[in-house]
């Protein structure tokens, strides 16, 4: 394990680099983009979106991460603070701007599940999306509608855990039809959807079980995906 990872989250990315959510929030952010990484934790979005030529600016509330994040080659800037605060939205928008001069993508991997309230975070990230109808948000959420999580509520069980499906800090809970909810509430048209898959058991003593997975999730993705990693645009917008 590394030795700058900082919170659960950032351990696992130090043990076993990024997630295949990760690879798909990074997939749906232009080469060159000015981002604001929501929730960036230590950084380690933000290294790999810098190598694409991104300008990265980010909040974070643990300020131990946010100043592992403000190492070179990672955030230009951290607000550190409570995206429910004023004073940190104020911070926020004198960073990284707004409107015209705000960000071209707002990131928010797996962020909202930990906010009291999700849909007016979202709603105010919004607004600070740059000009041009080309702004957009990436988020992604857990899925607790997945086959594991139905497994363990039938058999009378929600074990809290340091991460996953019950995270002990998620103080929401979204399945793929209360994700796109919660992005129209906020104002936004879903562009794209990405499902995330989770290996299936004994998958890696038989291979063969990988299509199988990838079969289940395409033909039911409210019981398969992991996670939903979705795309953004302002709904009075046009989609790129």
């Amino acid at each position: 394990m590394s030795g700058d990872a900082h919170g659960p989250y950032a351990a696992l990315v130090a043990e076993h680099g990024l997630s295949e959510s990760h690879r798909l929030v990074l997939a749906e952010v232009p080469a060159g983009a000015r981002v604001l990484d929501v929730g960036c934790a230590t950084g380690y979005l933000a290294a790999e979106l810098t190598r694409r030529g991104c300008v990265v600016d980010g909040v974070e509330f643990d300020p131990v991460a946010a100043e592992q994040a403000r190492q070179p080659g990672r955030c230009r800037e951290v607000v550190v603070g409570d995206l429910e605060s004023p004073l940190t939205r104020e911070a926020v928008e004198a960073m990284a701007g707004s409107g015209a001069s705000g960000p071209d993508v707002v990131v928010c991997a797996d962020v909202l599940e930990h906010l009291r309230d999700p849909w007016s975070v979202l709603a105010w990230l919004r607004t600070l999306l740059g000009a041009g109808g080309q702004g957009r948000a990436v988020i992604s959420v857990p899925n607790v509608a997945h086959w594991t999580a139905r497994r363990a509520l039938l058999r009378g069980r929600f074990d809290y855990a340091d991460f996953g499906l019950f995270d002990r800090t998620h103080l929401r809970f979204f399945t793929r039809a209360s994700a796109t909810e919660l992005a129209r509430r906020a104002g936004f048209a879903v562009l794209a959807e990405r499902p995330v898959p989770a290996p299936l058991p004994l998958e890696s003593r038989v291979p063969a079980l990988g299509a199988v997975r990838d079969r289940c999730v395409r033909r039911c993705p409210e019981a398969f995906a992991l996670q939903f990693v979705l795309a953004l645009t302002p709904a009075d917008q046009p989609g790129p």
